[in-house]
């Protein structure tokens, strides 16, 4: 199975679990106190996302655990999409309700959309913003309850502040996600441990009772969101985040309220209404858009003034390849250029790379560690050409953009010096 179709599959997968998650809360947990109810929910799921991370890649959680720099940016990143975003959420469905309340909360699709290009510096197609701001018509219906303005009155406004910094926060968590490259199972163990402490910190100063009626059901919810929610479920939603094109997973995600209130609907927690019709028809439409889309590899913008050269970001095709884990973590990328075929031995573009710290390969002649199933997704992502061949360098990015304008640069001059032999001979 191709990687961006396994990427699919598990996105739907949370897509389906995070559309019951408003519902769980509400029904079950309405009474406690959030800051009593998060504390069970990361305790448990702190322990199965460890015991995830320690099983399937114990080098990738000892590797971000002994990082000075990554794991405090890590742990940022937990905070905000874990406890920080959930606690403010909590307070703002306190003025509303919890359908406005995750609509609001899933804004942060839009501003995330908005500092991306920003943060990774890539460029972002009209086609694309279109889309998003389609879906999020579908979206506005659904939290204006059908009407062209608003229904909230002044007394609402305060908690709608409220749920703006929770999507806030969230965006915050999804800009590093995006940025900074470690392991996935590692990263979602970071967050739930350390979400569980500043709540647990919470508690304490607050003096909040950790008192809870243990009941079936109950205990039923906790485990569902503990182990699948936060612990799986974060676990395959970050992973389908790195692999698949962010625009397409965020506007996606901009569908999740709208699935929470159909579910509830047929369970009978909340009524039918006319205008989710319309709203289903645009996110619906939104996301066909953004899937056909979703395997395009972004284009980068360039720092290099004057410069023609082209360049796409294609680390989403390798982030889970574990021996490529030295040179491919933190703030590196893979980039990756198009150029016309020509037998060219390593040694000709290697030494270049190398004095920048950088690894290189092509798609017609990848790297020892660079599987098949990758190098048909950069394939998948920037479509090459007849007589076309895909360069792909892993490294620092601004390392990379030298490295490959030096190497375009010698192949530039290169016709040149052969012209002056082809004269000096005659």
């Amino acid at each position: 199975m191709k990687i961006a179709q396994k990427g699919a599959i598990v996105f739907a997968i949370a897509f389906a679990e995070l559309s019951l998650v408003p519902i769980l809360l509400g029904n079950t947990f309405s009474n406690v106190n959030p800051i009593t109810k998060l504390f069970y929910v990361f305790l448990i799921s702190s322990i199965v996302s460890f015991s995830i991370s320690y099983t399937y890649d114990r080098k990738g959680l000892k590797s971000l655990l002994s990082s000075t720099k990554g794991l405090p940016i890590i742990a940022v990143a937990g905070l905000c999409n874990n406890a920080i975003s959930q606690l403010l959420l909590a307070v703002g469905t306190v003025g509303t309700n919890s359908s406005i309340a995750g609509i609001m909360y899933r804004s942060w699709v839009l501003i995330a959309a908005l500092f991306i290009p920003f943060v990774l510096r890539t460029k972002v197609t009209k086609a694309q913003i279109a889309a998003i701001l389609v879906g999020f018509i579908g979206v506005y219906l659904v939290a204006s309850q059908g009407a062209l303005l608003p229904s909230a009155n002044a007394a609402e406004m305060p908690y709608m502040l409220v749920l703006l910094g929770s999507a806030l926060a969230a965006t915050l968590a999804v800009l590093i996600i995006k940025f900074y490259n470690a392991s996935t199972t590692a990263s979602v163990a970071v967050f739930n441990i350390s979400s569980f402490a500043l709540v647990a910190a919470l508690a304490l100063v607050l003096r909040i009772p950790l008192t809870i009626s243990f009941t079936p059901g109950t205990v039923l919810v906790l485990l569902f969101l503990g182990v699948v929610t936060y612990g799986i479920g974060s676990t395959l939603y970050i992973y389908a985040y790195k692999v698949l094109n962010p625009v397409f997973v965020g506007n996606a995600t901009l569908a999740i309220p709208l699935a929470t209130v159909l579910i509830g609907a047929v369970l009978g927690f909340t009524p039918m209404k006319a205008y989710y019709i319309y709203a289903i028809v645009l996110m619906a439409s939104a996301v066909i858009v953004q899937r056909h889309l979703s395997n395009k590899a972004p284009e980068r913008i360039v720092s290099k003034k004057g410069s023609q050269m082209i360049m796409f970001d294609v680390t989403s095709a390798f982030i889970t390849n574990s021996k490529l884990i030295g040179q491919l973590k933190a703030e590196n990328r893979a980039l990756a250029i198009k150029m016309k075929s020509e037998t060219l031995p390593r040694s000709a573009y290697s030494g270049i790379f190398e004095a920048y710290g950088c690894t290189v390969f092509t798609n017609k002649d990848p790297h020892e560690h660079v599987s098949s199933d990758e190098i048909a997704f950069v394939n998948d992502m920037m479509v090459p050409g007849t007589g076309e061949t895909i360069m792909v360098g892993i490294g620092n990015p601004e390392h990379l953009e030298s490295a490959f304008g030096e190497f375009l640069d010698s192949q530039a001059r290169r016709p040149l010096r052969n012209r002056k032999s082809r004269n000096s001979r005659a």
